[in-house]
């Protein structure tokens, strides 16, 4: 009679195996990121350099495909900021490779560039005081969406 195996004991093993995976795809990354981390500082870092970074936020990310730049520019006068301008024209100045999207319910913009070694995600919001940007209804979204409930005999 053969003895069968305690279902904890390998949920246990399942999981440990897993979070090793994991781990190890977390430090192939990171060690790709410290591998370009160099050429990265060299070619990208003026464009931060005397950002408020009091109001903004920088960070960067091992991710699986390249590395990524998050750039969130906060309390911004309107989409013609000149920091902003800035760090947009240069940018635009690498690739042709640009995705922007609106988000009017958060007075954000979202740009997206990918470059041959990084992407750059930049996320501008604007004030809701805005003296040049305001959010306006344009129209009426009427959804049919269904409700459902557990009924049980």
């Amino acid at each position: 009679m053969t003895r069968k195996p305690n279902p904890l004991t390998a949920a246990i093993k399942h999981s440990l195996q897993e979070a090793k995976r994991d781990s190890q795809s977390c430090l192939q990354r990171a060690k790709k990121l410290k591998e370009v981390s160099r050429k990265i500082k060299a070619d990208y870092s003026a464009i931060f350099k005397g950002m408020d970074f009091e109001t903004h936020s920088l960070h960067i990310s091992a991710s699986y495909y390249k590395p990524t730049i998050y750039l969130s520019m906060n309390k911004l006068d309107g989409f013609k900021d000149p920091a902003l301008m800035a760090v947009l024209e240069f940018f635009t100045g690498k690739t042709a490779s640009i995705t922007t999207r609106d988000w009017p319910q958060y007075l954000n913009r979202d740009y997206s560039f990918e470059l041959d070694d990084v992407i750059v995600c930049i996320s501008a919001f604007v004030r809701t005081d805005s003296p040049t940007c305001r959010k306006v209804q344009t129209g009426v979204k009427v959804e049919e969406v269904a409700q459902f409930e557990i009924v049980c005999d």
